[in-house]
């Protein structure tokens, strides 16, 4: 394998059971609705490297989480938004959300590795919620010739 592959188990998903379902419901393809699930990803093959961009708006750098275990690269992030709490006051605070919409957000990714890679060099930028990583393949090996000793 010499691509970079979305890492895809063949574990059942509760959400592709629902997107398969609400497919036959509505004969129709709803994989754009997929997308808001995960951020969005650019994998550009260069010659000397991959490079991945990945759109983590309203995250911060110590919320992103890079793995990488033999050949699975895992890139996940968590961003909790814990309501403010008070001190509390001898009267018990009766504030309580009439809309909601905030949620905690978490996601993770994980992409099959090629064999061709350096995993030790992986290089990550986060800056204004763009998430970059630049993943250097390894140096061609040139087939090596075998000298034939005649005795």
């Amino acid at each position: 394998m010499t691509t970079l592959t979305t890492y895809k188990p063949g574990r059942t998903n509760v959400f592709d059971e629902m997107d398969k379902m609400m497919e036959s419901m509505l004969g129709g393809n709803i994989s754009n609705c997929k997308a808001t699930r995960y951020p969005a990803v650019d994998v550009l093959d260069k010659e000397e490297s991959f490079e991945l961009s990945i759109e983590l708006p309203g995250y911060n750098k110590d919320d992103v989480e890079i793995k990488v275990d033999n050949n699975l690269l895992t890139i996940s992030a968590s961003e909790i938004k814990e309501p403010e709490t008070k001190e509390k006051t001898d009267k018990e605070d009766k504030t309580r959300y009439i809309i909601r919409e905030r949620r905690s957000k978490k996601f993770s990714r994980t992409f099959v590795l090629p064999k061709n890679v350096e995993k030790d060099n992986i290089e990550a930028v986060f800056e204004n919620g763009l998430l970059e990583l630049v993943i250097p393949k390894s140096p061609k090996k040139e087939p090596k010739k075998i000298e034939i000793k005649i005795k």
